[in-house]
This record gives structure tokens, sequence and C-alpha cells, in this order.
């Protein structure tokens, strides 16, 4: 392989022998005026440039936070937007039409809450009443039938004690029969039917009798009372809110003050319409004006211009040579943008064309357009403090690489070994020293021996 020096120096052979041939051999011994570059330490970045297009990273979408109409879309398919612009508006009738039956429907929970727990407190209290009089009850009645027994035995004594005394009259009457016309005998006549008459008349056991039916009365009304109370208190055991229904009332209670209290503010958030959350451009608009939509409908989408990539196609030679986070520079539209790859993808495209990769620019801007092309370069390996020269002063010859170096004004051919190379330097690995002054003509091949005048 013949090098750009190499076809060079051929032309300029032939140059030299042509002049000569017509007696200009006077420019065989004139300087060359050369362009010279001190050999330097320094850095060599290796770059990769692609074209690829500009895309969000993000695109945020709009959706109806409520069912209602819209009354006014504000912007267009391509608009640029600011974070808090306004994007569409609701009809603000129907939200305040809304907001009112949200309250009603609030104070009907909140009325069938109260009425709920109204009604487990009356049959608490009956259940209470039943509880407390049941115990009462049960005091009195055993009261009751205390006194009654008592009374009872009372009563009989008493009247045991009539009929003893009747007896021992008659025991008496009996004795004396043999005299009926004696005093004693008809005293003691009168006292037997005195005795009978208290039998049956007796005032102290009339009113024992009359007692005894009041406290009997009593005593009936109380286990009446008391099977009244047992059966109250059987049906509210079963009507009494247990703790876990109580729970179960108080948990839909919150539920709903919740639900309402989230759809009121809701409507009254978007009585405020749909606001941008963050800067972009308008991909979509999915809704037009006086549409009526329900919560959930799709509104529009909006490429926010917050964080912006630049999707490349690398091919697998190039791909080896690229990792996240290396730099890139990129130009859109004239202007230059700094980022990094954000994302290499680990699968070729369709028909194996190459690999997806991303990058990210570190603070795009409202100039950037969303699908232009955009040129990156992106920095895939790089030296430090290596000796470098400048590419153009590079030859190549069947013996390899060669510079040529100005020594007392004369061009001195050196071969050098290289290492890593980018568009306008490379590393000399060996072969030349820091200082030395390569020279080079970029229309006319030098020799080894030629003078030489440096641009220096």
């Amino acid at each position: 392989m013949i090098s750009k020096k190499s076809v060079i120096g051929i032309l300029g052979v032939a140059t030299a022998a042509v002049l000569g041939v017509g007696g200009l051999t006077m420019y065989s011994n004139a300087a060359m005026a050369v362009t010279s570059y001190i050999v330097d330490r320094g850095e060599i970045v290796q770059t990769l440039e692609i074209n690829g297009n500009v895309e969000a990273e993000d695109t945020q979408s709009f959706y109806a936070d409520i069912d209602g109409r819209v009354a006014k879309v504000y912007v267009k398919e391509g608009d640029m937007v600011k974070k808090g612009d306004l994007l569409v508006s609701y009809d603000t009738d129907k939200i305040d039409d809304l907001i009112t039956l949200a309250n009603y429907s609030a104070a009907a929970d909140q009325e069938t809450y109260n009425s709920a727990m109204q009604a487990d407190s009356r049959v608490a209290g009956l259940n209470a009443e039943a509880k407390r009089n049941l115990k009462v009850l049960d005091t009195q009645i055993s009261d009751y039938q205390a006194a009654i027994a008592q009374l009872e035995s009372d009563i009989a004594y008493k009247k045991a004690e009539l009929v003893d005394h009747g007896a021992a009259l008659q025991i008496s009457l009996i004795e004396w029969s043999d005299k009926p016309d004696s005093e004693e005998y008809e005293e003691l006549q009168k006292q037997i039917a005195t005795n009978t008459a208290e039998l049956q008349s007796n005032y102290e056991l009339i009113e024992m009798e009359k007692e005894l039916n009041d406290l009997s009365y009593h005593l009936a009304a109380c286990k009446e009372y008391k099977s009244e109370m047992i059966s109250q208190k059987a049906s509210t055991v079963t009507a009494t809110m247990t703790q876990a229904d109580k729970d179960k009332l108080e948990a839909v209670k919150a539920a709903n003050e919740f639900e309402s209290g989230m759809k009121i503010a809701e409507l009254e958030s978007a009585k405020e319409g749909i606001r941008a959350d963050h800067d972009g451009v308008v991909a979509s608009i999915d809704v037009t004006e006086d549409a009526y939509v329900t919560k959930g409908t799709m509104l529009m989408t909006i490429d926010t211009t917050d964080s912006v990539m630049v999707k490349l196609n690398v091919n697998k030679y190039d791909i080896v040579s690229m990792h996240a986070e290396q730099p890139a520079r990129v130009a859109i539209k004239g202007k230059d943008y700094s980022g990094k790859v954000e994302r290499i993808s680990h699968m070729t495209g369709k028909n194996d064309i190459g690999v997806d990769v991303e990058i990210k620019l570190d603070q795009p801007d409202e100039d950037i357009i969303f699908g232009l092309e955009a040129k990156a370069k992106i920095d895939t390996a790089a030296v430090q403090n290596v000796m470098r020269i400048p590419l153009d002063a590079l030859g190549n010859d069947e013996a390899g690489d060669y510079v040529f170096v100005s020594i007392d004004k004369k061009a001195v051919k050196k071969y050098v070994e290289t290492g890593m190379r980018n568009d306008d330097m490379i590393e000399i690995v060996s072969g030349l020293s820091e200082g030395d002054c390569v020279i080079w003509n970029d229309s006319q091949e030098l020799t080894d021996g030629a003078n030489v005048k440096t641009d220096r």
C-alpha cells in the first residue's frame, strides 16, 4: 500500500526531474519551507462521530381528572409550554353543581351514620335498662316471695290459734254439758260463738289476708314485668352492634368522608384546569373544546424538555469502544451541547442494523426541537501524558512509519513506533524524544538530508 507521503514523493521526484531537464537545477539546493511541530506530551482522545435524532426522555400524559365538559384547550401540537402553563379548562358551572351534589352526598352519609349510632344507642339503652330492671326485679320478687311466705305462715298460725282456742272451748263445754243451765255453760257457748265469728271476721286475719293479696298482686306484676324485661333483653342483644360492627361502621364512615373529601378536592382543583407539570413540547392533543369527558380520558401528551435524549444507532464495529457514562458533545441546529452516554441496548435492531445508544444532554434548553437530526461526538478512548505529534507529520513506506525531523536545518528521516491516534494527533511510543522538531510539507515530499526552512 502506497501512503499519501509516498505518492507526494513520487510526484515531487517527477517534478524535480522535469525541472532538471529544463535547466532549473538551481532549486535543488534551495531550502524547502516546511510546517513544524515540537514533540510534546499531552492527551490524545479518540472520538466517534455519529448522527442521531433528538427525542424527549419522558413523555407526560394528561388525563381528565373529573367527569365534565371541556371549556377551552389553550395549546396546539408543537407548542412550547412552561411548568404551570394552563393547558385545558373545564366548565366551572358544571363543576359547582357536582360539588353541591358531593356535599349533599357527604351530608347524607353523615346522617346515615348518625341514625345508625342513635339507633344502636337506643337499643343499648333498652338492653341496659332490661339488665338493671331484671336485677332489681329478681330482688323484689325474692323479697315479695319471702314476705308472702312469712305472711302465710302468720295467717296459718293465727288461724291455728283461733281453732285451738275454739277446740279448748268445745272441750270445756262438753265438760259442762251436764249443767246446761249453769252460767258457765252459757258463757262457754258465747265464747264458742265468738270464736267461730272470729274465724270468719277476725280483723287481724282480714288485714293479713288483705296484705297477702297485695303482696301476691305485686309479685305477679313483678313476674310479668320480668318476663317483659327478659324479652327486651333478648331482642336487644341481637340488635345491639358488636364492637366489630361499630368498627366496620366507623371504617365505612371514614372511607365515605375520605372519598367525599377527595372528590370535592378534585372538583375544586379541576376548577383551576389542567396545568403543565414540567417544561416541554405538546406532542399530541386528544380532546376538543366543548367535548364531554369522563374521568381518565386522555387529553394530551407533552414531551418534557427537562430531560432530552439523542438516540443513535451504532454499528457493531464501533459499539465495542462504547460504554455508559462516556462524555459526548452534541450539535443540534448549529448549537453545541454536552452530555454523556446514558444507555446502550443489549440487542441489535431489526435486520442487524446496529445497536441503539442514548445520549442524555446535561443542560437542554428551549432551542431544542424534537425530531431534528443531531451530530454526536463521543470520546471513546483517551491516553494521558504521552508523546504526540500531528497526524499530518506521519509518513509510511515498506519499512514502516516514519517522520522527518529538522536537525541543523536539514530533514532527517526517522522511523517511529506509534500508538493511539485520532483525526489530528498520534502517539509516538518510540523513535523520537520530547522536544524534537518534526516537519512536513503538505504539497511536496521531503527527502532525507534536504535543506528545510521551518516556520519557527
